[in-house]
C-alpha cells in the first residue's frame, strides 16, 4: 500500500461497527491514496451468532477477527488493529490503560483525522460510549509530551490530530427507518435501545460514497456471523445500492485544530490538503 502524507484513522468498539456508517468513507479515502487504518477495541465475542454453522461461542473472537480482516481487505485499507479488550465490558476496564494504548497507536500512525462514535454511541451501547470517551481524551493527550512519557522514545513522539469526527445518522434517516411510528432500535439484553438521529444543522460533513457503494456492501457482507446471509435492509442488493442514504455518510466535527467549516464539508481533510 502506497505511503501518503494524509492519514485517516477510525476507532470503534466491535468488528462491523465500521461497516454501516463509514465503510464507504474508508474505501473512498484508501482509493484516493490516503493511508487508512482501523482500530477496534474488542473482537466482538459477546455478539449474537446469526449463522450458527459459522461459529461457536468458543471461537467467535477468532471468526469475527477474520471477518473484519476480510472487510478491511475489501475496503483497501491496512489490516485492523485490536486493543484486545473484552466485548461488553469496556466501561469497567482500566480507563487509563485503555487511553494509553490508544494514545500509543495515535503517536505511531500520526493521523490528521480520527473518526469514532459520538457521545450517544448511535444507540447508547455502553462499549460505543466508552470508545467515544477514550477517543476524545486521546485526541488531547496524544499531543502532550507529559502524558505517557514512557512512550516517547524517539519513535513514538507526541502527535496532534487535526480533526476528530463523530459518526452520526440524520434525523431524516431515522425517520425513514421507523415502522408504525416507532423509532428504530437495537435490542440489548432484551430491551430496545432507540437509535439516535442528529438534526441536519448539526451535521457538519457529508461524504459522497456513490462510487464505493458496492465496496461498502461487500465489506458489510464480510460480517456474516452478525448480519447473516439475507439482506438485512429488506431490499435487494441492487435496490440498496441506489438508496440515497446508502450513498452518503454523515459526520459531525467534534474537535478541530484547523478551524470550523462555514458550510457543510464534503471532505474529511478539508483545510488539510
Amino acid at each position: 500500500m502506497a505511503s501518503s502524507t494524509l492519514t485517516l484513522m477510525a476507532f470503534f468498539a466491535h468488528p462491523d461497527d465500521e461497516a454501516f456508517g463509514t465503510g464507504g468513507t474508508l474505501a473512498k479515502y484508501a482509493a484516493e491514496g490516503c493511508d487508512v487504518h482501523l482500530v477496534t477495541a474488542t473482537r466482538g465475542e459477546a455478539g449474537e451468532i446469526v449463522v450458527p454453522d459459522l461459529a461457536t461461542p468458543a471461537n467467535l473472537p477468532q471468526v469475527r477477527e477474520q471477518e473484519l480482516r476480510c472487510a478491511c481487505e475489501i475496503y483497501g485499507i491496512y489490516p485492523p488493529r485490536f486493543l484486545d479488550y473484552p466485548d461488553g465490558l469496556l466501561p469497567i476496564i482500566h480507563q487509563g490503560q485503555a487511553v494509553g494504548k490508544l494514545v500509543g497507536i495515535i503517536r505511531e500512525l500520526k493521523p490528521q483525522v480520527l473518526i469514532t462514535f459520538g457521545a450517544d454511541g448511535i444507540y447508547g451501547h455502553y462499549d460505543h460510549i466508552a470508545v467515544h470517551r477514550w477517543a476524545t481524551i486521546a485526541f488531547e493527550l496524544a499531543a502532550d509530551a507529559d502524558c505517557f512519557p514512557d512512550q516517547l522514545d524517539g519513535v513514538c513522539e507526541p502527535h496532534q490530530i487535526s480533526k476528530l469526527y463523530f459518526r452520526v445518522l440524520s434525523e431524516e434517516r431515522i425517520a425513514g427507518m421507523s415502522e408504525d411510528g416507532k423509532p428504530p432500535s437495537v435490542m440489548m439484553d432484551g430491551v430496545p435501545f432507540s437509535i439516535v438521529g442528529q438534526p441536519r444543522e448539526e451535521i457538519t460533513t457529508v461524504i459522497d460514497v456513490s462510487h464505493y457503494v458496492e465496496t461498502k456492501l461487500r465489506g458489510l457482507e464480510c460480517h456474516v456471523t452478525q448480519v447473516g446471509y439475507d439482506n438485512l435492509f429488506g431490499e435487494s442488493a441492487k435496490e440498496v445500492l441506489q438508496e440515497p442514504w446508502f450513498r452518503e455518510e454523515t459526520f459531525t466535527l467534534g474537535r478541530s485544530r484547523v478551524g470550523w467549516p462555514e458550510e457543510v464539508e464534503t471532505d474529511l481533510f478539508a483545510q488539510l490538503r
